[in-house]
């Protein structure tokens, strides 16, 4: 018994420390230098095992772009953890000194993203209970300034909608904090395949199309918006 006691110790000793739960998304967007994608996703899958092998407590997902004006780029990001967390990784020295030998050859980056996740507005938080979803459809939505508040009572009635539609997938927001025009706001509603547009495919005017005090706030308050669809790949990603 003195030995399993031992042994269970041991184990916790040396087990990886998972991050503590907060609102920080960070995503990074690469663009794959042409005919080096192959390249590209060894060296990223290469990297992605020194952050297992220094027991990294940061969950990274990985995406393709796949269609837009960002068609194949890559997004990575890490999400779910307090924003204090990126002050404390794991030997940062070291992690950029194998990304610039492993990943850095074969793409080009192209922004560096430090988004809040809003709960109080969101129908489901997938990423932040590391239940990724095969594909994700991504809105940004560019406001106009001053406009926040009325923008984000349009998106509390639409929450409301969203709760009593049958079939309805998550919808996740998140506010830019840094690296971008602000304000700005991103949606990420899960998908499973295309197939998922014919059970719902209702965008935010569409749900608040009964409430016409929130739709004039949600329409006076945005200034311009795109999507985009991206793929998940579980091999290009790490959830410790």
């Amino acid at each position: 018994m003195y030995r399993l006691l031992i042994a269970a110790l041991a184990c916790l000793l040396i087990a990886p420390v998972r991050a503590q739960q907060g609102p920080a998304a960070h995503f990074f967007v690469y663009q794959v230098n042409p005919g080096a994608q192959a390249k590209f996703e060894d060296g990223y899958r290469h990297h992605l095992g020194w952050h297992r092998s220094h027991h990294d407590p940061l969950v990274w997902y990985g995406w393709t772009v796949s269609d837009g004006k960002r068609d194949g780029y890559f997004i990575d990001a890490s999400v779910g953890e307090p924003f204090a967390a990126f002050d404390h990784r794991v030997d940062v020295e070291q992690d950029g000194a194998d990304f610039r030998a492993s990943v850095t050859p074969y793409v080009t980056p192209q922004a560096q993203l430090a988004y809040q996740l809003l709960p109080e507005l969101s129908y489901g938080t997938p990423l932040e209970k590391r239940q990724p979803s095969d594909a994700v459809q991504v809105t940004y939505f560019d406001l106009r300034p001053g406009m926040q508040s009325r923008f984000e009572h349009a998106l509390q009635a639409a929450r409301r909608v969203l709760a009593s539609t049958p079939a309805a997938p998550p919808h996740t927001w998140y506010r830019l904090v840094s690296g971008g025009d602000t304000p700005r706001y991103m949606l990420m509603v899960a998908r499973a395949n295309w197939a998922s547009y014919d059970g719902f495919r209702k965008d935010v005017a569409d749900l608040l199309a009964n409430d016409q005090n929130a739709l004039r706030d949600f329409t006076d308050a945005v200034r311009s918006s795109s999507t985009e669809s991206w793929k998940y790949h579980p091999d290009l990603s790490n959830l410790p």
